[in-house]
C-alpha cells in the first residue's frame, strides 16, 4: 500500500482506537498500521504523518500531553453527543425500527471502539413505531423544497380499521412548504395552499411520494413570523392566536414557563397560585388546560372560558350515567373494587 496513505491511516486508527482513557503509543500505532494495513513505517515518518494531521487542522495530542501516548481531542461528535442524539431518534415514534439501526450505527461509527462499548442509549421502546417508512426521505424533499422556495407535492396518508395507512383522498396535495416544526413527538410541515392565507399543518410520518415542482413557494403572508407562529400552538392546530389569561397552582410554574416561554408575564397572587398572561391557539390552549384541569383555569377570554365549561359538562355527561350494556367485542376483564 502506498505510504502516501500514511496520514489517512493514521488518522482512522486515532478515531477507531484512541480517546483520552485509551491514547496510543507509537509502538501501538506502528504495530496497528502494519496490522490493518500492512504499511511498515519508522517512527520519523509516523512524527511526520501526524505532523501533518495536524497541519491540516485535526486536533491531535502531542505525547507530552499525556505521557503515554496519541489521541483525538476532539471529535465531530463527542459521546454525549451521540447519545443524546440516540436517545431522541428512540423516543421518535414516526422513525421504524430499521431506519433506528441504521441511524445508530452511523453514530457509533464516529466514536473510538472504546467509547462504543461504553455508550449504552435508551433502549427502542416496545411500543406503536410508525408504519411509513418514508419519513427519512419526506424530511430530505421537503427541506430541499423549502431551501430552493418551491411548491411541494404528496399524498396524506391516514389509518383505516385494517390498521394500515391509506390515502387520505385520491388527488395528492399540493402546498407552498415554509417550514418544519417538532411538537408533541411529532415532525410537522407548516405550509400553505395556494390562494389561502391561513397555515395548515401535516405530520411528516404521514406524508408519503412527496414531490418537488418546479412552480415557485409564495411568501409567508406579511407580518406573519414563522418562530413565534410555531411557538403560539400548544398543538399543532392551525389557527388564530388569542391572548389568555389562566390561573395556576404554583406547582405548575416549570410546566408554564417550559411550554409558553421565559418572556410569559406572571403574577404572584399570594396564595399559593400565580396567573399567566399566555398567548396561544385557543383550541390547543383548551387541551392543554384540561390535562391540568385539577391545577390550572383558564379566566380570560370569558367565550374561552365558557367553550370549556361546555366540553366539560358533555363529558361529564358521557361518565355519569352507568353503563347498560357490554359489548360483545369487550374483552378486558375488570378489576375488583376495593370494599
Amino acid at each position: 500500500m502506498s505510504a502516501h496513505l500514511l496520514p489517512i491511516r493514521l488518522y482512522q486508527i486515532l478515531e477507531e482506537y484512541s480517546d483520552p482513557e485509551h491514547p496510543l503509543s507509537m509502538g501501538e500505532l506502528r504495530h496497528l498500521l502494519h496490522l490493518e494495513y500492512n504499511l511498515t513505517c519508522d517512527r520519523r515518518t509516523v512524527y511526520r504523518g501526524l505532523e501533518a494531521l495536524r497541519q491540516a487542522g485535526l486536533d491531535i495530542s502531542a505525547f507530552q500531553d499525556s505521557g503515554t501516548g496519541y489521541y483525538l481531542l476532539s471529535r465531530r461528535l463527542e459521546p454525549s453527543e451521540v447519545r443524546l442524539l440516540l436517545d431522541c431518534a428512540a423516543a421518535f415514534p414516526g422513525m421504524g425500527e430499521r431506519q433506528y439501526l441504521d441511524l445508530k450505527e452511523k453514530l457509533l461509527r464516529g466514536l473510538s471502539h472504546s467509547q462504543r462499548q461504553a455508550c449504552h442509549p435508551l433502549p427502542l421502546p416496545a411500543v406503536y413505531r410508525g408504519m411509513n417508512r418514508e419519513v427519512l426521505l419526506a424530511v430530505e424533499v421537503l427541506e430541499e423544497a423549502i431551501a430552493a422556495g418551491r411548491q411541494v407535492s404528496f399524498q396524506y396518508m391516514e389509518y383505516g380499521m385494517d390498521k394500515k395507512l391509506h390515502p387520505r383522498r385520491e388527488r395528492p396535495y399540493q402546498v407552498h412548504p415554509y417550514g418544519l416544526c417538532f411538537s408533541n413527538g411529532n415532525y410537522y410541515l407548516i405550509c400553505r395552499y395556494p390562494g389561502y392565507d391561513t397555515l395548515s399543518h401535516y405530520r411528516v410520518d404521514r406524508i408519503q411520494n412527496p414531490i418537488l415542482t418546479q412552480e415557485p413557494r409564495e411568501p409567508l403572508p406579511q407580518g406573519l413570523d414563522l418562530s413565534r407562529y410555531v411557538r403560539e400552538r400548544v398543538y399543532q392546530i392551525s389557527g388564530k392566536s388569542i391572548q389568555a389569561v389562566l390561573r395556576c397552582e404554583n406547582s405548575l410554574l416549570s410546566d408554564i414557563l417550559d411550554r409558553f416561554g421565559l418572556d410569559t408575564m406572571l403574577h404572584d397572587n399570594g396564595d399559593g397560585t400565580f396567573d399567566a398572561v399566555v398567548t396561544a391557539e385557543p383550541e390547543g390552549l383548551k387541551f392543554w388546560a384540561v390535562q391540568y384541569l385539577e391545577r390550572c383555569e383558564i379566566r380570560k377570554p370569558q367565550r374561552l372560558r365558557q367553550e370549556l365549561a361546555q366540553t366539560l359538562r358533555e363529558g361529564w355527561e358521557l361518565y355519569r350515567a352507568p353503563m347498560t350494556s357490554f359489548d360483545d367485542h369487550q374483552t378486558i376483564e375488570e378489576e375488583p373494587q376495593d370494599e
